[in-house]
């Protein structure tokens, strides 16, 4: 079993039965079957069905396997002991067990809570892992694999699960256009790139360094689609990422598609393509024989590039395994239109209000939520990755976002 295929498993179990037990959060929980049983794969989970490293403790009567565990009593260091582990005769089972094991009184004070990381912060208060970076790890699953898209318990009725398609990939884009050295925007795109471990090639990147390929990378890790494009700060080891992950194309010449990674080779002496990749971004639209591209640090900013199909200083291009769906949102080749078209009034009791057309998107700072019955202004309409209608509104005047559609009405 792939990891995905285990992660896509288990999630569905997960959002099965939470909601008995009024967990309203799915992705702190699937990233820790993920952490337990290393994707399905350890002999406890594997065999057992045991997916949580659940013990026995003194309650429980069903069947057990003694096995050997690690713990840290002491942070930073790790004993080995033997102990007993519950048994369960399917994943359906196991993923049960877990939510059973839960309703001791300690853990009482995990439901309701929506927030992924509070949720994790909260089980390690009540006891349940000895582990110092428990939550940091958990968490950084959490990003890699884009496990928010399962979750629910949101503050309105937005809630579905999100593929991970081109079009959530590009939005990230978007709303990065116009982040530059000299607004010092660019610094958040880095500190988001360094907040990811495993860091590549084990360092940090400095504000000052070169951030083409950090853009691709950090793009990546707050789509939640690290593990389909790969993590890494310099273009030519990120070919080589491309190159194992079976998603690399060695050609320059083809008509690429939204969302695919393109490089550029800008060669020595005028003669493109010498070996070396010298530039990354990621194709944003293809129309008429031209291609659109947004690159990170182009002239020092995220911006667009517009060249020729088959340009010779295209070395080629990755075509990352997308999830299909989602139509190219109404900002590919440009960001959607802030002329005020109408005027529409809040439909929901609380309506969120976030950087991009989805809910796997954070709300704005600003303004993150609207009531019942506030005005706004209608500028645009983009589709969401699902397919669903997100308008680009106005609101008070001077504060952009999006919210959902189904929540609107006009006026």
């Amino acid at each position: 079993m792939s990891k995905q295929d285990f992660i896509t498993k288990i999630a569905g179990y997960i959002q099965k039965i939470a909601p008995e037990y009024d967990i309203r959060v799915n992705s702190p929980v699937i990233a820790q079957a993920i952490l337990e049983s290393a994707f399905g794969e350890s002999k406890l989970s594997a065999v057992y069905h045991n997916y949580f490293g659940l013990k026995c403790g003194t309650v429980w009567t069903g069947k057990s396997v003694n096995m050997k565990t690690q713990e840290e009593y002491t942070p930073g260091t790790k004993t080995t002991i033997r102990d007993n582990f519950r048994v369960y005769g399917s994943m359906e089972e196991g993923v049960r067990g877990y939510f059973e094991f839960i309703q001791m009184t300690r853990y009482w004070n995990l439901k309701g809570i929506t927030d992924p990381q509070k949720y994790l912060e909260t089980i390690i208060k009540d006891g349940y892992a000895t582990s110092s970076t428990y939550v940091k790890n958990c968490m950084a699953l959490i990003r890699e694999y884009g496990l928010t898209r399962y979750d629910t318990g949101q503050a309105s009725a937005e809630t579905e699960v999100k593929k991970r398609t081109a079009t959530d990939y590009l939005a990230v884009w978007h709303s990065w256009l116009g982040w530059s050295e000299s607004n010092g925007r660019h610094r958040q795109i880095i500190d988001l790139y360094n907040s990811h471990e495993p860091l590549a090639q084990g360092y940090k990147v400095k504000y000052s360094d070169q951030w083409c390929d950090v853009t691709v990378s950090a793009a990546a890790i707050k789509a939640g689609m690290a593990d389909l494009i790969g993590t890494e700060c310099g273009v030519e080891r990120h070919v080589q990422i491309f190159k194992e992950k079976g998603i690399w194309i060695e050609d320059g010449t083809i008509t690429p598609e939204p969302g695919y990674i393109i490089v550029f080779n800008w060669g020595k002496d005028s003669q493109p393509n010498d070996g070396f990749s010298d530039h990354i971004g990621v194709v944003d639209s293809v129309k008429n024989g031209t291609i659109t591209c947004i690159e990170g640090n182009r002239n020092d900013a995220v911006s667009y590039r517009s060249i020729p199909v088959g340009w010779g200083y295209i070395r080629g291009y990755a075509a990352p395994k997308y999830d299909k769906g989602g139509a190219v949102p109404a900002a590919s080749g440009g960001a959607p239109s802030k002329e005020v078209k109408c005027k529409g009034q809040v439909t929901a009791s609380i309506l969120n209000v976030r950087s991009w057309a989805g809910i796997e998107y954070p709300n704005i700072k600003s303004i993150p939520y609207l009531k019942y019955g506030t005005t706004v202004e209608i500028c645009d309409t983009v589709k969401a990755a699902g397919g669903s209608d997100w308008y680009y509104i106005l609101i008070d005047g001077r504060i952009y976002g999006f919210v959902s559609a189904d929540y609107i009405r006009k006026i």
